[in-house]
């Protein structure tokens, strides 16, 4: 085995994105991924085609999938990737990873939340809850120190909107903890 592969290595977001949709459709070729992306996960993770047309030979060379070439009469090869077991066993790594602080890595694991336990999702919608409660404690440690005069009037506008939307999360993160 080269030196460059692992038994398991952390992945970036966009790596996990793309090795995600391959354990749940399959072999698929760039294009198709693309397409896939855009009408499911593309809610939480979007990839440029350039991103993603470059990321998948890295995938590929770092073993965490594979790749032939399929030939076509009317149209350019193409090619046609898919998950090996090194790359399910980094994929499974990254999904049972709890990082504070992650919101759009945490986005995705949940959206791809069947690919792993109830438990290890609960742990990652945990991490949120924590994570908005915390935020919200700071915004309403200086809400009060808000004179609504002045700068602060406007100040005041993304305040409030950083308080309802802390308020809103822990709710919603709440509402997914009694589900799983």
């Amino acid at each position: 085995m080269p030196a460059a592969r692992q038994r398991t290595r952390t992945l970036t977001t966009t790596e996990a994105a793309v090795l995600a949709l391959l354990a749940i459709e399959g072999e698929q070729s760039g294009y198709d991924l693309l397409k896939q992306a855009s009408r499911s996960v593309g809610q939480v993770w979007a990839p440029a085609k350039s991103q993603l047309y470059a990321l998948l030979p890295r995938l590929v060379r770092d073993g965490l999938a594979r790749s032939r070439q399929v030939v076509q009469s009317h149209r350019p090869d193409k090619q046609l990737y898919e998950l090996t077991a090194e790359g399910e066993a980094s994929l499974q790594q990254w999904l049972e990873s709890v990082e504070p602080g992650d919101e759009r890595g945490f986005y995705l694991k949940l959206f791809v939340g069947g690919l792993t336990s109830h438990d290890v999702l609960r742990r990652h919608v945990e991490q949120f809850r924590a994570d908005a409660a915390a935020r919200l404690a700071e915004l309403e440690a200086i809400e009060p120190t808000n004179t609504r005069t002045g700068h602060d009037w406007y100040h005041r506008f993304l305040l409030d909107f950083g308080l309802a939307r802390l308020r809103q999360s822990i709710a919603w993160a709440d509402d997914v903890l009694d589900a799983l």
